[in-house]
């Protein structure tokens, strides 16, 4: 008899191990049906691509073994156990009828090492062909007659990178804007929009958009309260929108459900569309957005390069981002320069893409003096030495770290903090004002699962408000119960990533407010049935906010979803304190280790 070890194929060990899921099952038996049976290279190959999907990624790397391909996925090593260390034979995978390297029409498509399903493959080579057709310049006459008094004079050693970024937006039909937290973003876009309404001499359509329902709100409160700031005036301001919208809830008019495709596709039409948080929308998302873009309407994307990239397949905005420094084509630096700027900009013999992309490089929110700048600079450059780690923690007022290692008595202190929190909250009735409590700070974890996941810390937080007997709970409801939606519905106009509050009114009804969009939406509770309790988020749940305070409780053991772009996204949530609980040395490993995913973009 074979040892235990040897007893099962891969095929066979990683279905008993619960990785190779019931989607790869059936598929693999549909195309088995549908094209013969497949050898082992192909059928491996084909499971993984679908697991390296499900991963985030569009592409598998045929020139990595399956042993690679599980490591990248974060399976164990008993889990990986079966699985080959040799690379597969590529030629061998060619000849199969399921995969081409051509636009013959089949599943899978074979480029360059990467196989990708051709419906994700077709969507990246119509992006880049969309990109390609929206780089080359549209020059205007007397830019600089335009630009004029919107932009204070440059006082800076480097140069004015918001003016710049305002300047291209006038002669690229598409625009990329990438810059951390505080290095204005929102000011740029009030400033371009006011250069763009004296361009056109008339009052012009502008849709502003975001992934999610809080991104957008966060967008379009922060663009009003900047026009005012800039003294916009009124007959020019009346013009400008005053909310933003999902991407999906912008797209909705011109999507139709249906057998048979629209005879014509519906466009957007609008002189401009601005998206924020483009870091977080995936490949098909943004390949859907620029179906439905009008032929003359110009795109801007907005969003932080070194972020957390979109939770669904595809890093669009870290893929495009790929440019080390500002510099742009001479013809593009004549028109830079014709607008006034004088400063010394760096030259490039490349156009296309990178002539199209600005990064705002200076803050404003952190100065020298600012722990959480320091830090998340340390994170975005790829750490250093432990002892700097500490220290970096040490020197800084507005750092914090504590060894945690979600023993007993730790997670009692924990919760009991949160416990007086939502006593205190019991007296705050207004909507707005308890959501904005609630922002006041905030505790992130890494993983959602397991014995240190949001779902489990969640449940102990719930669990002990029943037995103490706070407040009062209704079919688990209970007056301050916050709340953040998991799946869009746009039935009760809530979206993924949206945060409510539960409130109990004149001392009887409940109702739970969502800030969903700009505005709030007040629902029964019976009917949201897409929700998790906010206590404790993930990182990638807090994407497109801001608080005051952010905890990061980091896992006992390390895990493959520590990562740089985590990391610098939880540090960078923190607008005046950032806590650490855990350990240095994993923080320290989780900054080295750098997210890649596989695509065709790249």
């Amino acid at each position: 008899m074979k040892p235990e070890s040897q007893q099962y194929t891969w095929w066979e060990a990683g279905i008993r191990a619960g990785w190779i899921e019931r989607y790869e099952q059936e598929m693999i038996r549909f195309m088995e049906e549908e094209f013969g049976r497949m050898n082992e290279d192909v059928r491996c190959a084909l499971v993984f691509t679908s697991l390296f999907l499900k991963g985030g990624h569009t592409a598998l790397p045929l020139d990595q073994s399956p042993g690679e391909w599980a490591t990248i996925l974060g399976l164990d090593h008993e889990q990986s156990a079966h699985l080959s260390d040799e690379k597969p034979d590529i030629e061998r995978i060619k000849e199969s009828v399921l995969i081409s390297d051509t636009y013959d029409i089949k599943p899978l498509v074979l480029q360059n090492s990467l196989l990708s399903f051709r419906k994700y493959y077709n969507q990246e080579v119509k992006l880049l062909q969309w990109i390609k057709e929206k780089s080359e310049n549209n020059y205007i006459t007397d830019i600089n007659t335009y630009i004029r008094g919107i932009f204070p004079e440059n006082e800076g050693n480097e140069p004015d990178w918001q003016k710049v970024a305002a300047v291209l937006s006038a002669i690229k039909p598409f625009l990329i804007i990438s810059g951390g937290p505080g290095t204005g973003k929102t000011t740029t876009i009030a400033r371009l929009l006011v250069l763009h309404q004296r361009m056109n001499g008339r009052s012009m359509r502008v849709a502003l958009a975001a992934p999610t329902g809080k991104a957008a709100g966060r967008m379009g409160e922060a663009l009003t309260r900047e026009l005012r700031r800039l003294n916009v005036p009124g007959e020019i301001l009346k013009d400008f929108p005053r909310e933003a919208s999902t991407i999906h809830r912008l797209l909705s008019g011109t999507e139709e459900l249906g057998l048979l495709p629209l005879v014509e596709k519906k466009k957007l039409r609008y002189d401009l569309v601005i998206v924020d948080e483009a870091s977080m929308i995936d490949l098909n998302l943004m390949h859907r957005l620029i179906s439905h873009l009008g032929e003359k309407t110009r795109l801007i994307l907005l969003g932080d390069k070194d972020q957390l990239a979109s939770v669904e397949a595809g890093s669009v905005f870290a893929d495009l981002c790929r440019k080390k420094r500002n510099a742009f084509h001479r013809e593009t630096l004549n028109f830079i320069r014709a607008a006034g700027i004088e400063d010394e900009i760096p030259e490039t013999a490349h156009a296309g893409l990178d002539d199209s992309i600005v990064c705002l490089t200076k803050s404003y929110r952190f100065g020298p003096d600012s722990g959480i700048g320091r830090l998340a600079a340390f994170v975005k450059e790829g750490g250093g030495e432990l002892e700097l780690l500490d220290s970096i923690f040490k020197t800084y007022n507005d750092l914090n770290h504590e060894h945690f290692s979600f023993q007993q008595e730790q997670l009692d202190v924990v919760i009991k903090s949160l416990l007086n929190k939502l006593k205190e909250s019991q007296t705050l009735y207004d909507p707005q004002k308890l959501l904005e409590y609630w922002k006041s700070s905030s505790w992130l974890a890494v993983l959602r699962r397991g014995l240190t996941g949001t779902d489990r810390l969640n449940r102990l937080m719930e669990q002990q408000i029943a037995a103490e007997r706070i407040v009062p709970i209704e079919n688990g409801w209970y007056h301050g119960r916050p709340v953040i939606i998991t799946q869009n519905d746009y039935g009760l106009g809530v979206f993924n990533g949206d945060t409510g509050v539960c409130i109990r009114e004149n001392d009887r009804e409940m109702w739970v407010y969502v800030e969903s969009g700009a505005g709030l939406r007040r629902i029964k509770p019976q009917r949201l049935t897409r929700f998790e309790p906010g206590w404790f988020l993930t990182v990638h749940k807090s994407q497109g906010s801001e608080f005051d305070s952010v905890n990061l409780l980091l896992p006992k053991t390390w895990n493959s979803l520590i990562s740089r772009e985590l990391l610098y996204t939880a540090v960078t949530r923190a607008r005046k304190r950032f806590s650490l609980f855990g350990s240095e040395e994993l923080f320290l490993q989780g900054i080295q280790n750098e997210t890649e995913r596989y695509t065709g973009l790249k």
